[in-house]
């Protein structure tokens, strides 16, 4: 097997996986109605992922010292 055919069946492996993920992707959104507070969460997590985790980690620390 030379590396020619190994770069063949890495862009199509590739290309699979992106497909599947856009396939999951589109099945979740269109399952998932956008008022529910899931919805809210994973939106605003996914504009400002760093403050989110800053929210997460004190609301871990407020309940931890219960």
């Amino acid at each position: 097997m030379d590396s020619e055919d190994v770069l063949g069946k890495v862009k199509d492996v590739s290309e699979s996986v992106r497909e599947t993920a856009q396939s999951v992707r589109r099945n979740l959104e269109e399952g998932r109605p956008s008022g529910q507070t899931l919805a809210f969460l994973r939106d605003v997590a996914r504009e400002a992922p760093i403050p989110s985790l800053v929210v997460a980690f004190m609301l871990g620390v407020l309940v931890a010292r219960r």
